[in-house]
């Protein structure tokens, strides 16, 4: 039997596949255990190396390989991930099983007029899935108990929160246990993509694994976080260089 967890520089990946991980996803929600889900690619993996308090709270979570790179490290140092879980098609796996189950989803994050239309396309394509609130990611400080008792009171089976990493999971693990929510997730730039502002990069791009070459020719500005891509690879081979010594 494949062992069900990777460890990549020391961030615990689940080994599942992409089905496997929504329908065990969907177990977990239906059992009653909460969780909070990481979707991990080689920028967050170096941001949990160099951050403790955030290694913490991966160590902690049900962490996917969303990063061609991730499967890429995985497979330099033997390890069984065969499949990118990418943030923005587990969202609409999941809002698909909140449509079929009648879930309640809750959508935190992005721009105003972004989280909106987010919201309108999601009600249009999963009609069945309650959508039980909406808020921008533009609050104050002083705002958040009001945002976490109005998530609490919704009881949503799905949260998807889209502030940034890694402060979108500091927040979800911060009032993880007022938050009455069965799954946790931070979902970057997906609500972007889902709502027409920002295009994902062609099936072609996507296949050839460069979708991050595409966003960075897409968005130049991008070019520092990029940097992560080197030092992690970087960093797996030295690590493994090292192990064999």
């Amino acid at each position: 039997m494949t062992k069900q967890v990777a460890t990549i520089l020391d961030v615990p990946f689940t080994t599942r596949g992409f089905r496997e991980t929504v329908d065990h996803i969907t177990e977990r929600i239906q059992g009653g255990q909460k969780t909070h889900v990481v979707t991990a690619n080689p920028e967050i993996v170096m941001v949990a190396r160099e951050n403790r308090a955030f290694r913490s709270i991966v160590e902690q979570a049900y962490v996917v390989p969303d990063g061609i790179g991730i499967v890429y490290a995985a497979k330099w140092t033997n390890q069984p991930i065969y499949e990118r879980v990418t943030g923005v098609e587990l969202l609409e796996a999941l809002m698909a099983k909140a449509d079929q189950h009648q879930w309640g989803v809750y959508l935190l994050g992005a721009k105003p007029d972004v989280i909106h239309l987010a919201k309108d396309k999601l009600s249009a394509r999963y009609p069945n899935a309650r959508i039980v609130g909406c808020r921008d990611g533009y609050f104050r400080p002083e705002e958040e108990t009001q945002i976490v008792q109005e998530i609490a009171e919704a009881k949503p089976q799905l949260l998807f929160v889209a502030l940034g990493a890694p402060r979108q999971d500091e927040w979800m693990a911060k009032y993880r246990d007022q938050l009455n929510a069965s799954l946790m997730m931070g979902v970057g730039g997906s609500f972007d993509v889902i709502s027409g502002k920002v295009k994902r990069a062609p099936e072609i791009w996507q296949k050839l694994h460069l979708e991050w070459f595409y966003r960075l020719a897409s968005e130049p500005s991008r070019w520092k976080r990029q940097l992560a891509i080197p030092r992690f690879v970087l960093t797996v081979l030295k690590e493994k260089w090292s192990s064999r010594s």
